[in-house]
């Protein structure tokens, strides 16, 4: 694993709590950071829906989710019905957030936007029950994340 990819220590971590958000699902139901509290969860940035990298990365955790028992939110800065159209196209069991408006600011929040593209960054985050940011991992635009960093860090939150 590279420096680029290494997850920070809990000691110092990138963020130290998850900012408040709500937001829009592929559904179209509101999601909001106390929705998450009471139970760990993985929040996972990704650049686009329907685009190679991202799938494979959000079929491996779809397969893996069961597994690893923790709640896992996957979001891009596309609009919510891209959103719906790409999980009809490839259902997931878990939610899709659109970060959509204003444009990344939930993404932002998290140091997980970048200004060029104007899409999230490949950045996700392993929060604890009471919404501390516990590690923090990034990868290179189209490096896909180790699933090995989730399992780790489910056995951790």
């Amino acid at each position: 694993m590279t420096d680029d990819c290494a997850p920070e220590t809990p000691e110092a971590p990138h963020l130290a709590s998850l900012p408040d958000f709500d937001l829009l699902n592929q559904h179209g139901e509101s999601v909001r950071r106390s929705d998450l509290l009471g139970a760990p969860a993985f929040v996972v940035f990704y650049p686009h829906a329907f685009t190679p990298v991202c799938a494979g990365e959000l079929d491996q955790l779809a397969d893996a989710a069961p597994a690893l028992g923790i709640r896992i939110l996957a979001v891009s800065t596309d609009p919510q019905p891209t959103l719906a159209a790409w999980h009809v196209q490839q259902p997931r069991p878990f939610d899709l957030v659109a970060d959509y408006w204003p444009h990344g600011g939930f993404a932002q929040a998290c140091d997980a936007f970048d200004d060029v593209t104007g899409a999230a960054r490949r950045v996700s985050l392993a929060v604890d029950a009471t919404g501390a940011v516990r590690a923090r991992i990034k990868t290179a635009s189209g490096q896909a994340r180790p699933l090995g960093w989730y399992e780790e860090w489910a056995r951790l939150v």
